[in-house]
């Protein structure tokens, strides 16, 4: 199903330490589908729940070609930074430590809404107060680096 032209990307995958499922089984099963991603050229979406030195230690054994998109990222700017020196992408929902977002550089920047009820284009309107640019021109910068990780037209 994931070679499904229609099937931009794989995940959410992750490993999430509040889970009850044993961390090595997750880690595997978390590895299997940052190879998967690869070996059919898709972006990998990644829940991480407190386990960023376990999902850091994957990509450094699968050595991914494909983009590593962290999802729902709420970290501080630390570890937004950490991220960022390993290659990983971040995209932010509606709460989220305004440090980490001014941290992140224009091409490795996603907004989302899951769980939700605020419009993407009102969190692009923050997000752009905080960079202190124009939102519509971050709502740009957000599609351009949309269109190229998941290969689609954002807009």
């Amino acid at each position: 199903l994931a070679r499904h032209p229609r099937v931009l990307a794989v995940g959410e995958a992750g490993i999430d330490k509040l889970s009850p499922a044993p961390l090595p089984l997750q880690q595997s099963l978390f590895e299997d589908q940052a190879r998967l991603a690869d070996e059919l050229g898709k972006p990998l979406v990644i829940h991480c729940v407190r386990a960023t030195a376990e999902v850091l230690a994957s990509r450094r054994r699968v050595r991914p070609r494909v983009p590593w998109v962290v999802h729902g990222f709420r970290g501080k700017a630390a570890l937004a930074g950490e991220c960022l020196r390993h290659g990983l992408y971040l995209s932010f929902v509606e709460r989220y430590q305004q440090e980490a977002l001014r941290a992140v550089p224009p091409g490795c920047l996603f907004l989302e809404t899951d769980e939700s009820t605020v419009p993407v284009a009102e969190l692009c309107a923050r997000a752009a107060r905080l960079r202190g640019m124009d939102g519509e021109e971050l709502e740009k910068e957000v599609a351009e680096n949309t269109g190229r990780t998941f290969r689609f037209n954002a807009f």
